[in-house]
């Protein structure tokens, strides 16, 4: 399978993490998407979409949305893969799609509902014969969706202290200015989670990325997010958000594709 993955333009890489692409695969055993602190997962399929069941009686649209955030969500390959998706950063969703990213939390939602020309958009894709063609297009796309938006960025640095791991959600109310009820406001309207819930998901996935990418030699102890108070913290913290023990997660990851990559530095 062809993996390929990509940054947009400058005036973008604040909103968009990435552009990457899948392709070539018939037929991919999946780990489950986990709860996730991040902002929202935009696909367009050229090639056969998702299906949330076994005999893919349930495909997903062609160009969506997925964004979980409370429990793991099975996802099956029934034919040839083939897509292009969008990572959009924590926070930054309401820029591109005008809508708070509350309403997209634990669903799987039309792009063309979000954008009327999201099917076009896709066709396009489709018919793009390189990764360059579809950047260039993609990053077109989403640079007008972000000129019709206003810039919300005030709980960046929030976020982002958050995302990194040892700040407290008091300390994150401080960095933006606000007490903590509006923080609770703001922070689900743009997260679709709560900044307490945003910051265990954040651990969670830097704990999932170590496990999926190091070394398989490299002990479950050294790899343990210095986030959590110690390994009991962990394992109980896994168990609830993810139904596996560390132990259990890493290993279902040896046989089963997943999306998860090393961050890129802003």
């Amino acid at each position: 399978m062809r993996v390929v993955h990509r940054l947009p333009a400058p005036p973008l890489r604040a909103v968009i993490d990435r552009y990457w692409s899948w392709e070539g695969a018939d037929t991919l055993r999946l780990l489950p998407l986990m709860p996730s602190p991040g902002g929202l997962e935009l696909f367009f399929h050229y090639g056969t979409p998702f299906a949330l069941d076994e005999r893919g009686a349930r495909m997903l649209p062609r160009a969506h949305f997925a964004c979980v955030r409370t429990r793991p969500v099975e996802l099956f390959q029934h034919g040839a893969t083939g897509f292009v998706a969008v990572r959009i950063r924590a926070g930054m969703g309401e820029r591109l799609t005008g809508a708070a990213v509350a309403e997209f939390s634990d669903a799987f939602v039309d792009a063309q509902d979000v954008w009327s020309d999201a099917h076009g958009l896709l066709e396009r894709l489709a018919d793009a014969d390189s990764m360059a063609a579809r950047v260039d297009m993609l990053d077109r796309f989403f640079l007008a969706r972000l000129a019709a938006t206003r810039d919300r960025a005030a709980l960046g640095p929030a976020i982002d202290r958050l995302l990194k791991g040892h700040a407290s959600v008091a300390d994150a109310a401080h960095d933006v200015g606000i007490g903590m009820r509006q923080l609770e406001k703001r922070f689900y309207a743009a997260t679709g989670s709560t900044p307490a819930r945003f910051r265990r998901l954040a651990r969670l996935r830097r704990s999932i990325r170590a496990l999926l990418l190091a070394p398989q030699d490299a002990s479950l102890t050294s790899l343990m997010d210095s986030a959590y108070h110690d390994q009991s913290q962990q394992i109980r913290e896994f168990r609830e958000l993810t139904g596996l023990t560390p132990g259990e997660f890493r290993r279902s990851g040896i046989d089963h594709s997943h999306f998860y990559n090393s961050p890129w530095a802003r």
